[in-house]
Formats: C-alpha cells, structure tokens, sequence
C-alpha cells in the first residue's frame, strides 16, 4: 500500500508538494520525515446468494528521506494497517481482521529540464490475524520516467509489476501524466493510502493554496494468507473491485494535509482458493459506499 487518497501527486508524500508555484521555500540537501495516516468504512456491500459484509480499513505510514533538489530524493517508507472485514449474521465467516506490512524505497531523479526518472521497489506482507506474516510475503516495484513538453503538460511510461500470494505476478504499464488543463485543474497519476492502493488517475481542482477537490479512480486487487481455523485452513482469499474515490483536502503548509473521503465501490467480487492456489468459490457483492479521512505531517 503506497497509499495517497489526498489526490497529490507521489512526490507530496515524501515531504514535498510537487508543483511549480511551490507555497513555500527549503534549502537543499536537506532530510526530509513524514507521517500520514487514514482509516475508510466501507458501509454494507450485499453478496450475491444473502448477507452482507462491511470493511474497516486504517492504515499508518512513516518516510524518511534525503533530497538533493524536488525532483532529486531518495526515501524509505514503513507501514502497515488492517482491513477488518465483519459478515452479517447467516454468512459464514470467511476471513476477519487482515493484517497488512509494508517496507519500501521511493528514489526520483532529476535527469534534465525535461526528463525524471523514478523507481519504487517495496516488500509487503498480508494475512490473516494470528498468521506469519511471511505465509503473505508478497513484492512489488513501479517504475517509470516522465518528460515534460510544456508547462502544463508532462507524460511518460511506467510498469508495476506486484507478486501474489500462490498466483502468477500481475503486470501493469501505466501513462504517467500530468496535465495543468486550466490554472485550478489538473489531470495526474497519484499515489494512494488507507482507501487505496498504488497508482490510479486523479481529476483535481485547485480552489486555493490551500483547499482542493477531486475525483479518482483505479482498480485493486489484494489477496492475503487465511487462519487454519478458517473455512478454507491456510487457504488464500481474495478482494478486488474498482473503487471511485471524490476527496475534498486542506493543506496547511509546510506541514501537511488532512483529507475528507466519499467512496463508491464497483465491480465486487471475494475469492476463495486453497493453500496452493487453487479456485474453491467466488462471491459477487453489490456497489457500496464507503467514507474516511487521510492526515499528513511533515517534520
């Protein structure tokens, strides 16, 4: 979970709002820390067959790194948090509290007045409560590179390529862009935190320096370890759906942001498969709204 649900680009989470008017001014090389936090309920998503289920996620994330310039810095990042999934009554309960790890790198590199180069390799880990959390040892890495044509417009490709508990590796090529349509707003590529997870496309408005709106969307798919106590013992579950995120922030700088969150929950589905990976049962579930708050401190 590199998570930023605030709708900023990834360059915000280490310490650094990435725009050109910047609201405020540092010396370079400097050590950069940064903490950020979130929690999102996900309200009643009704299965297919009967029963519902709700999902309580938080999530607490600590960087610290060194930056040579803002577009030049190096920065590890520690996280973890928990989903707790909750079924109604007559709905077996097929997993409950996962738990989630997370250990990263975050490098970006000013190549030229046009080029950057950016590169994000991390290990993660989810399972169940009362797992090993190396049964749910997973890794992931995004990388890319960005040219900027003009002020207002900069775009480049980039792969994410993230492993899977007892399934193949799953690859995606992304277009980074960042695109100033108007002075108030923008169309960008933004990390994510607590109510998603890695990159997805962000439209935001720009009120002020220090109010903002968006809208953003992405697709997800986490898979974690089961209890043996479980339906499935040691068995793998699976969520995945689209989430559409609209956000409303407030910067107070330097030292950080805090987020609103209103979410709606799309193509639903839970999976079931046994400890080596193989299909047992899938279970449909209906759209769902869900809500949260993210919070951001630099140090």
């Amino acid at each position: 979970m590199i998570k930023k649900i605030a709708v900023v680009a990834m360059l915000f989470a280490c310490g650094v709002e990435a725009q050109t008017n910047k609201p405020f001014e540092v010396t370079f090389p400097r050590w950069a820390a940064s903490l950020r936090g979130g929690s999102v309920f996900n309200f009643d998503a009704d299965l297919d067959g009967g029963g519902s289920f709700t999902v309580n996620r938080f999530v607490v994330e600590g960087m610290y790194g060194r930056m040579w310039s803002y577009d030049s810095f190096i920065a590890l990042s520690v996280g973890g948090g928990q989903d707790d999934y909750h079924f109604s009554e007559g709905v077996p309960d097929y997993w409950n509290n996962i738990n989630n790890y997370r250990i990263g790198l975050y490098s970006r590199w000013r190549l030229s007045d046009k080029w950057v180069l950016f590169a994000a390799p991390s290990v993660r880990a989810y399972a169940e409560e009362n797992v090993d959390p190396l049964d749910g040892l997973t890794g992931a890495f995004f990388g890319g590179a960005s040219y900027k044509f003009s002020d207002t417009l900069t775009l480049g490709p980039a792969l994410g390529v993230v492993s899977q508990i007892e399934d193949r590796p799953s690859y995606f090529p992304v277009i980074l862009v960042k695109w100033r349509i108007t002075p108030q707003l923008t169309l960008d590529t933004g990390g994510g935190l607590a109510s998603t997870a890695g990159p997805g496309l962000a439209l935001v408005y720009k009120f002020s320096n220090h109010w903002k709106a968006g809208i953003t969307g992405r697709y997800e798919r986490k898979r974690f370890r089961l209890a043996e106590s479980g339906v499935v013992p040691g068995g793998v579950g699976e969520d995945r759906n689209i989430p559409i995120y609209g956000t409303f922030a407030y910067f107070f700088y330097p030292q950080g942001y805090i987020t609103a969150i209103f979410g709606y929950n799309t193509y639903g589905k839970l999976g079931l498969y046994d400890p080596n990976g193989n299909y047992v049962d899938e279970f449909g579930y209906a759209p769902s709204v869900s809500a949260g708050f993210v919070a951001s401190f630099r140090f």
